[in-house]
């Protein structure tokens, strides 16, 4: 483990930026699937299913809030990488949305991201807990 972090950290660009690599890709396939979960959930038409998500919803926004932005996603990256729960030196918050709205030539602060993507989370929540009472059995 520890050489293959000594051959990551030597790996990096100039930029301090690490190189996109299979295990980065996995990383971001994760990320990306737990988006697409979060934002069409709520679709879902199983009232166990909806059930699910709206326990899981709240998780995934307390665990983003009490990681200070940064996925856990992130956080089993460095585990794997590095060795270590928690690096701040390579920690990402938000990268992700930060890329995506930076994209469209969005520029958001960290408290701009959280307060968007948990107001999103909550009315995905709230359709979710809607679109449940209305199935009948």
């Amino acid at each position: 483990m520890e050489r293959t972090a000594v051959i990551y950290q030597s790996e990096k660009t100039e930029s301090g930026q690490a190189p996109f690599d299979k295990l980065h890709f996995w990383f971001l396939a994760i990320h990306l699937g737990i988006v697409v979960y979060v934002a069409l959930g709520w679709l879902i038409t199983s009232r166990a299913a909806l059930y699910f998500y709206a326990l899981l919803l709240p998780a995934i926004a307390l665990q983003w809030l009490l990681n200070g932005g940064c996925s856990i996603v992130n956080n089993f990256e460095n585990v794997v990488r590095f060795g270590s729960w928690d690096l701040p030196a390579r920690r990402r918050q938000s990268t992700f949305f930060r890329g995506l709205l930076g994209g469209v030539g969005v520029r958001a602060s960290q408290a701009q991201i959280t307060t968007a993507l948990c107001s999103l989370m909550l009315i995905f929540w709230i359709c979710a807990i809607c679109r449940m009472m209305l199935i009948v059995s």
